[in-house]
């Protein structure tokens, strides 16, 4: 049954849209984005479809209810402090309401708040007309798609399903990012019947429209909406064919040494020490085009590279796989799939080798569980929807490879019925924060090159590794969303027409802290993770540097991502003081603004079941024939962009699944 919101509960909406995006007058206002509201753009209907469009159905209630109790004039009174519904107070009123909510001392408010403003706001600035503009883009200088290129075609062959359907195989994967597409590749090129079923679906060059609406709903997990349960932390994962390396910044690096000797001796991994695990590293890189020969920096590199050079701090060039990459301006869209066909992404590379050597492929495929006899993985059961309908579909198999990312993979084994305690826990997100420049001069943040320029100066501030890597990456208009304060509608809408001249730098956290995946009643992953004072401490310097950093590149105002507006103007203001406002706003859930990129450690990798889900070989401790291959198996956070970490376990694991079929 579809979920819809009620009459009263969408009047509170609306009210609540109008307060945060305002049409406003300005003598100024050439594109009349101050003067469109969200009103005009229909952005409360569109948010009902985003709210129906959840998967978590607490959290789909939770918001009902908020909207419910704002529409009751006792429960308001609470909430606002008026005996009147909320759609009845005038639009001071309900903006002054919602400004003190986003600054709460107590949680559940400043909650309430960032779950109207995520919504409303990226309604508003993905809603574009058919030419894929609108007069909020227009008035925050965003172009939308910079180039209609396309190199490429589909290469991929599919397995179609259009019935109720059994198959049967040697070894069934689930997941076809870096972990299932290698996997994939290495037993079908040992001879072994493979079938790989990717809950997404395949989009190739040709597909990717590069306008955001459609690049998060079509590639990205929750359309880009995922979030741990409390909201603190919004998390980016691929969800198509390839899976993140469809959509991520195309930087590879290898896993570094300390973290392959942290694996080995308090994990009980050698393996991490081995020349096999090298040469596997050496492989997969390879495969992949892993170079730095595509590293013309962009606009916000240099800006990075400058701080970095005039304070005589570390820099390094970011490794990529990408095979020749024009390093175009329009680089920058490669987050929503590349157009020219340079990313190397598994769908190019492992998929397409898997596919050529006879593996099928199945794709808008959500796998509910894993069979069991007698200890042993039998295949899975699964569901496919596709134009022509809904289908059951049964895969036997004498091996079951998980693959399915760091939320998933522990879902699929609870839902199997699996008990080891660890599933689903040790969970590391790589929390992401940043710091914000605007310059005199326009940095265009969302163009050029994903990433080519990264400081490792607070990346080890334990001696063990542990701190914050420093990198710069495209900024697109929902991901600037997250990272900037609401103070009032025309505070905002002033602050995004800056648009053009904001960079930042992106704080990276290696976090010793973890999280839990569990499950909701529709068997759905539900993330719990908080900051733990260990990475604060971490961060805390970061934060200080990277505002250094900025003002040495010749920013005129930094500013923090929290939910309070904290700025700094370097050529007027000592940094102390501003360094103390940040603290005064404080680092808690809601209060400053993360992101993770990299999800791992959830079904983690060890010599024991009491501490880990899977052995040394990838395989489960407690059912015979069941492998994980992907960034869940990490014992630990690796502290960089996880892919080639993945991609070298999962080719190790290959070979072993390869010795036992």
């Amino acid at each position: 049954m579809t979920y819809s919101l009620s009459p009263r509960q969408m009047q509170s909406l609306r009210a609540a849209c109008d307060a945060l995006i305002p049409s406003l007058r300005r003598d100024d206002d050439p594109h009349r984005f101050f003067a469109t509201g969200a009103l005009d753009l229909g952005v409360p209907e569109r948010v009902a479809e985003l709210i129906a469009a959840l998967p978590n159905a607490a959290t789909r209630n939770e918001i009902g209810q908020l909207l419910a109790a704002l529409a009751n004039p006792a429960a308001n009174i609470a909430l606002s402090g008026t005996a009147r519904p909320f759609h009845q107070m005038s639009i001071a009123k309900r903006e002054a309401t919602l400004r003190r909510w986003a600054v709460s001392k107590l949680f559940l408010r400043r909650k309430a708040f960032q779950a109207l403003k995520r919504l409303a706001t990226f309604a508003y600035y993905t809603q574009v007309d058919e030419a894929g503009s609108s007069p909020a883009l227009r008035g925050i200088g965003y172009p939308g798609p910079l180039s209609t290129l396309v190199v490429g075609e589909r290469t991929l062959k599919l397995t179609e399903i259009a019935e109720d359907s059994t198959l049967d195989c040697d070894a069934v994967v689930v997941g076809s990012g870096a972990g299932g597409g290698v996997v994939a590749a290495k037993l079908a090129a040992a001879g072994k019947q493979v079938i790989v079923l990717e809950m997404g679906g395949y989009y190739a060059e040709a597909d990717f429209t590069w306008r955001e609406r459609d690049g998060l709903a079509n590639l990205y997990l929750e359309g880009g909406m995922c979030q741990s349960r409390d909201l603190g932390m919004m998390i980016l994962a691929g969800r198509a064919l390839g899976g993140g390396t469809l959509v991520n910044y195309s930087t590879s690096f290898a896993t570094p040494d300390g973290v392959r000797e942290e694996w080995a001796g308090e994990h009980g991994l050698p393996q991490f020490t081995t020349a096999a695990y090298s040469r596997a590293l050496a492989e997969v890189s390879a495969r992949s085009g892993v170079s730095t020969a595509y590293n013309t920096p962009s606009c916000r590199d240099r800006k990075l590279a400058e701080g970095l050079q005039k304070l005589k701090l570390h820099s390094g060039l970011m490794p990529r796989n990408v095979r020749d990459c024009s390093q175009a301006e329009d680089c920058g869209y490669c987050v929503y799939g590349c157009r020219r066909g340079a990313k190397q992404s598994t769908m190019k590379t492992f998929l397409q080798d898997a596919n050529d050597a006879g593996a099928q492929i199945v794709v808008n495929c959500q796998v509910e569980r894993v069979t069991i006899q007698q200890g042993r993985a039998t295949g899975v059961e699964a569901t496919v929807r596709n134009a022509s309908g809904t289908y059951k579909l049964r895969v036997r198999a004498k091996a079951v490879v998980v693959a399915g990312g760091s939320l998933h993979s522990p879902a699929l084994l609870l839902r199997s019925g699996l008990s080891n305690p660890n599933i689903g826990r040790h969970l590391h997100l790589h929390p992401c924060t940043g710091v914000w420049g605007r310059f005199s001069e326009p940095v265009n943040p969302w163009g050029g090159v994903m990433q080519a320029v990264y400081s490792d100066e607070y990346a080890n501030q334990d001696g063990r590794g542990y701190g914050v890597k420093l990198e710069t990456a495209p900024v697109h208009p929902s991901v600037l969303l997250v990272a900037t304060a609401w103070e009032s509608g025309e505070q905002h809408k002033s602050l995004m027409a800056q648009y053009p001249h904001l960079t930042p730098i992106g704080l990276l956290t290696r976090d010793i802290g973890s999280g839990r995946v569990s499950l909701d009643r529709a068997g759905q992953p539900v993330v719990d993770y908080k900051v733990s004072p260990f990475d604060w401490a971490h961060i805390r310097p970061a934060i200080e540097g990277a505002a250094k950093i900025l003002a040495a590149a010749g920013a005129e105002e930094v500013f923090s991502t929290q939910s309070r507006y904290v700025n700094w103007l370097p050529a007027s203001q000592p940094l102390e003081g501003f360094l103390r406002r940040v603290d005064a706003a404080d680092y808690g859930p809601l209060q400053m603004g993360f992101l993770s990129y990299h999800q791992m450690g959830s079904c983690r990798m060890g010599d024991s079941p009491r501490r880990s889900v899977v052995n040394p070989q990838n395989e489960s401790h407690e059912v015979r024939g069941l492998f994980v291959t992907d960034a869940s198996t990490f014992p630990s956070a690796s502290g960089v962009n996880p892919m080639l970490t993945i991609m070298a376990i999962a080719a190790c694991a290959g070979e072993v699944i390869v010795s036992k079929l």
